[in-house]
């Protein structure tokens, strides 16, 4: 955790301001490589925050925001203290707002719906239903926009898993959806160096759980 965030530090130092391209993307890739080895609410934190920073600054980018998000959503579901949760995905959920009004694609959707299966994570009895649905319909417009995508079949795998047998949930049932996000990974090519690629590695493990 004091490794990433002093690497983070350094890698900020002396780029309040993206003046060109080439610093830009430098500054992404190498806080999307820091953000890749979080393993803690904190870590996720510190690269949200740099993101932050970046998107500050690139005010017509909506990548940064996309990944600040994504880190925050991340501290969400790991965070013990569930108190504390709704703030932190609200955070989220103003970032990816700010992204999809400079691009609304169906990435970000797909996150404002992992977004929601954090909140349901602070009472799931209470919040399930509620959240649920709102979670399900954003999956469903993100199919609309990019069918391709595999996170789509990631997540409604998880929300399958998660959900009993008895409301059409369950082992079976998720399986179908693991199945075919593997099958939709295989097949998937990022649009640039900065396109999200997360979720293969979760969508095989939750796969091999419900055999």
């Amino acid at each position: 955790m004091k490794n990433l965030f002093l690497s983070i530090c350094l890698l900020m130092t002396g780029l309040s301001s993206f003046a060109g391209s080439d610093q830009y993307m430098n500054a992404m890739k190498g806080i999307m490589m820091k953000m890749s080895g979080a393993t803690s609410p904190e870590a996720y934190q510190v690269a949200g925050n740099a993101f932050e920073r970046v998107a500050n600054s690139e005010t017509k980018e909506w990548q940064p925001r996309y990944y600040a998000a994504f880190c925050y959503v991340m501290q969400a579901m790991m965070t013990e203290d569930k108190s504390k949760v709704d703030g932190i995905a609200d955070q989220a959920d103003k970032l990816l707002n700010d992204a999809a009004a400079i691009n609304d694609n169906d990435e970000i959707i797909v996150l404002k719906s992992m977004c929601m299966s954090a909140r349901i994570g602070v009472d799931p009895m209470s919040r399930g239903m509620k959240f649920g649905m709102e979670a399900s319909k954003l999956l469903t417009q993100a199919k609309e926009k990019n069918p391709a995508n595999p996170r789509i079949y990631l997540l409604m795998g998880q929300n399958k898993f998660y959900t009993p047998e008895a409301f059409g949930g369950g082992k079976k049932a998720a399986a179908e959806y693991f199945t075919l996000a593997v099958e939709k990974f295989a097949a998937f090519k990022p649009a640039d160096e900065l396109a999200p690629t997360w979720g293969l590695e979760s969508a095989q493990k939750m796969l091999e759980q419900c055999k």
